[in-house]
This record gives structure tokens, C-alpha cells and sequence, in this order.
């Protein structure tokens, strides 16, 4: 396990505990030798999940169906902006900005988005989804029972059912600003939720 990432794992202190005054032993030999098992307190996970939004941070989602996308963050205004494989996302409060280099591959029909490609969509931000959620990208994490921290104690990764989310860069320069108005159009008609399942 590296020295610079640990695992932790609510519960994993008090089975260490009950193994220990069993006098029961992980392991022997040469295996256990190369991999030693770095149990925390749950108060470490429970800190660095309260530490979540505080500050700038790039990351990175990977849905179990979908598309992986990344993107940076700044919790201070909650603007973010993120890109996949053929597309940009930029949200500046209650505005979204798209710009898609390509026909999103959950497009209703074929040319659907012909006269949008290269150019940055602008419209309203939807209620649903879950990139939409005021805490994205930290929503994931929160309920999170295990998790990665990174040598200063900060969450760099979590799996769910659903997704594996990391996080990254903490305290990063992030400025997200709205394209030239002469780059932007309006389609009313544009669904985000074409792009992927996280929107």
C-alpha cells in the first residue's frame, strides 16, 4: 500500500482491535511482510469528508455506464467547468454553457445538434441531474463509508455503486468565465442529458 495513500475504513479500527485481543494475526511470512494493512481512526475519514468543498480541486468522474469526464471546481461561487470526449461544460450560477466538438452519442436521432457543433450552447440550469446538484462534484463522497486520502488528509477518491470519483490539485487557480457573446447561442431545445448520465 503506498505511504502517500491510505484506505480507511469506518469500522476497521475496532475488527483490528477484536483480532488483536484474539491474538489472531493478519498474516505471515513474506506476504504480509509486503503488504501491511495502515488501519486509521474513522474520525480521519469523518475530518476529511467535512473538508470537502473548501477548496478549489480538479476531479475526475468515471460512471459504471458512461462517459469519464473531468473538470475543476471552485466552491467559493460554485462554478465549474468539465469536459468529455467531445464536449465542454462550463455552469456559472444559473447558467450553462455547452460546447460540443461533436454529435453527443445519446442524441436522439442523427444531426440532432448539426447546428450547434462548435459553438457554446447557452441555457438555464436544469433541476435534475446529478452535475447539477449545488454540491458537485462532492455529492458522491458524502456518505461515502471508505475512501482514499492523500498525504495531507484530503478525500482523492471514492467508489460508489455507481461511479468512481477523484479529486485532486487542492487549492488550484480556478477561474471559470462565460464565452464570448459571439460564440454563444441560444437553442432552447438543447437536453444535457444527452451528453451522458451525470447530467
Amino acid at each position: 500500500m503506498s505511504d502517500h495513500i491510505r484506505r480507511y475504513v469506518i469500522g476497521a479500527a475496532l475488527l483490528a482491535g477484536v483480532l488483536a485481543t484474539a491474538g489472531c494475526s493478519t498474516g505471515t511470512g513474506t506476504a504480509a511482510a509486503q503488504a501491511p494493512v495502515t488501519v486509521a481512526p474513522s474520525a480521519d475519514l469523518a475530518g476529511a469528508l467535512a473538508r470537502l468543498g473548501r477548496e478549489t480541486a480538479r476531479f475526475t468522474v468515471a460512471p459504471a455506464k458512461g462517459e469519464r469526464v473531468s473538470g475543476v471546481i471552485d466552491p467559493a461561487t460554485g462554478d465549474w467547468e468539465m469536459a468529455g470526449n467531445d464536449y465542454a461544460v462550463r455552469r456559472i450560477g444559473p447558467d450553462l454553457y455547452v460546447r460540443l466538438s461533436a454529435e453527443p452519442a445519446n442524441s436522439v436521432y442523427p444531426g440532432q445538434y448539426a447546428a450547434d457543433l462548435g459553438k457554446w450552447v447557452h441555457l438555464k440550469v436544469p433541476s435534475a441531474g446529478l452535475a447539477f446538484d449545488r454540491d458537485f462534484p462532492w455529492t458522491p463522497a458524502r456518505g461515502a463509508t471508505s475512501a482514499d486520502l492523500d498525504v495531507d488528509g484530503r478525500v482523492s477518491r471514492v467508489t460508489t455503486a455507481d461511479m468512481v470519483v477523484s479529486y485532486s490539485d487542492y487549492g488550484t487557480p480556478v477561474r471559470v468565465q462565460a464565452p464570448p457573446a459571439d460564440q454563444t447561442i441560444e437553442d432552447h431545445l438543447f437536453t444535457p442529458a444527452n451528453l451522458g448520465p451525470i447530467f
